[in-house]
């Protein structure tokens, strides 16, 4: 009997050794990637295929995020976002610069909540002004490779998948 438990405690112990290995961590996403996918700006547009740059730089407990897209039209979204992680909890900022040809750039704000799980964060953006809200979903696929899905109205707005280019932490880019 007395071996019966100590297998069990062993096995209970690789178990939990082994969960607590598998977890992602926020520095996990630190480096360079490169992503392709659809986006849309407003429910009645179609989506458009989208290539996007996204550079991290990540510690335990922080996680900065400046990411690029880019769509044929000429339409570019820069994302600049910050999150801090308290237990399983992610809350933080994020400004998007929305740039067309011949028109003026559209700058909006907005507040970050959300959970980070094992290999996800499902995060809600709030943003200021008259926007819906937008449910943002991240998945660690592997260590090379992650995916995105921005959902607001019960529409995609995005959907892409990323592949890292770099692990190196980019420098940190001045504020425009």
């Amino acid at each position: 009997m007395t071996l019966l438990r100590f297998l069990f405690a062993s096995s209970l112990c690789v178990v939990l050794a082994a969960s607590a290995a598998a977890e992602t961590r926020l520095t996990d996403f630190n480096g360079e990637w490169r992503g392709t996918g659809q986006d849309r700006d407003f429910p009645l547009q179609s989506l458009q295929a989208t290539t996007c740059q996204n550079a991290v730089r990540a510690t335990p407990q922080r996680m900065h995020i400046e990411m690029t897209c880019e769509r044929k039209s000429g339409v570019r979204k820069t994302t600049r976002m910050n999150v801090t992680l308290q237990g399983d909890q992610l809350n933080g900022r994020i400004n998007q610069r929305i740039s067309e040809p011949g028109k003026q750039d559209v700058v909006i704000g907005g507040d970050v909540s959300g959970k980070k799980t094992d290999n996800s964060a499902d995060l809600t953006v709030s943003w200021k002004g008259p926007r819906p809200s937008t449910s943002v979903n991240l998945r660690l696929n592997n260590p090379a490779s992650y995916s995105m899905k921005v959902t607001a109205l019960g529409m995609t707005f995005m959907d892409a998948s990323f592949s890292r280019t770099s692990g190196r932490v980019p420098p940190r880019q001045p504020q425009r």
